[in-house]
């Protein structure tokens, strides 16, 4: 298949100026849920880093871990004044790997604010009973799951026989899986081994971070008949993130037109919003901003779902019965 992005629908991407105009606004007080937040401390003596393999190279993170901790007492501030109830704690891989010792604390400082999603490899012996002693004393509410097709064309990662048994887990506590496989790679393989997932496992929410990678080429805005087939199983979420907004943009296509059409096809009730803060290095304010302005389109309850209620009902924090 093509590379990552989407397609400009037949004509043009962007409407004029006085169509925008006449299109609904997303009203600034809707209320938002960061369902895809990254968190790290400059207390690395406490909470030792990880950062082989950076992205953005092991100096520079380094730099901006000291300089630029995304910490509680950083973010919520912010939140509050964008008018964000809550969000996930994503776990940040280029920072601590599978050490999730930070963001399960942030958590339980910060429970009605704030949800912990861990990392762990799937299909590590250890795993399940780690994962279910996590879920049990830590409270916390998703598992993050990366990787890429191997040579052979397996995803161990994923789906192994292995990693059935943190399935299982999951299952048994109706846990959210957040699944990012690599945009470099076969979807048309990666996403009917999820389909195979959330008919195996109907208890677990799955959810597709960077909304599943709309593919170039595919005739329906970038998403193609593989992410269309998902909607028929009612476990499995799309996550739109700020990292998606960016490709749009540099593929000329209208975030909002994207929006609109994905409500069309998944359902609202099905779609959430992650801004992916402290790694995507932009103003959170503007990603909130953005975050409205893409859903410009729909109504105010299709709005309150996509920005707020759905991520909410999936990740916020549960009480301890």
């Amino acid at each position: 298949m093509g590379a990552v992005g989407v397609i400009k629908r037949k004509g043009r991407a962007y409407r004029s100026q006085e169509e925008k105009a006449l299109a609904p606004q997303a009203e600034q007080q809707d209320p938002l849920f960061d369902a895809h937040a990254h968190f790290f401390t400059n207390d690395i003596a406490h909470y030792p880093i990880n950062t082989a393999n950076a992205r953005e190279g092991e100096e520079n993170i380094r730099k901006r871990i000291v300089s630029e901790p995304a910490t509680p007492e950083a973010i919520l501030p912010v939140w509050e004044k964008c008018g964000v109830v809550g969000g996930a704690g994503v776990q940040y891989n280029t920072v601590y790997k599978t050490d999730n010792s930070y963001i399960m604390d942030v958590s339980d400082r910060h429970p009605d604010k704030i949800s912990s999603v861990v990392i762990l490899h799937a299909d590590a012996p250890d795993t399940p009973a780690t994962l279910e002693k996590m879920i049990v004393e830590r409270n916390v509410v998703g598992l993050r799951l990366y990787g890429r097709q191997t040579e052979d064309g397996t995803t161990p990662w994923l789906d192994s026989p292995e990693a059935h048994q943190t399935w299982r887990i999951a299952d048994k506590y109706r846990l959210n899986m957040v699944l990012m496989y690599s945009p470099q790679g076969s979807f048309a393989t990666a996403l009917p081994r999820i389909a195979a997932l959330a008919r195996t496992y109907p208890a677990t929410r799955i959810s597709l971070d960077h909304f599943g990678w709309p593919v170039s080429g595919a005739s329906n805005l970038g998403l193609t008949q593989e992410h269309v087939a998902l909607t028929a199983f009612k476990n499995i979420y799309f996550k739109l993130s700020t990292i998606n907004f960016n490709i749009f943009r540099e593929a000329g296509v209208d975030c909002a037109e994207f929006l609109r059409n994905a409500v069309d096809v998944v359902g609202a009730d099905h779609i959430m919003w992650g801004s992916d803060q402290g790694n995507t290095l932009e103003d959170y304010g503007r990603m909130a901003q953005r975050a409205r302005e893409a859903a410009s389109l729909l109504t105010k309850e299709e709005r309150r779902k996509v920005l707020c209620e759905t991520g909410k009902g999936l990740f916020a924090r549960k009480q301890k019965d």
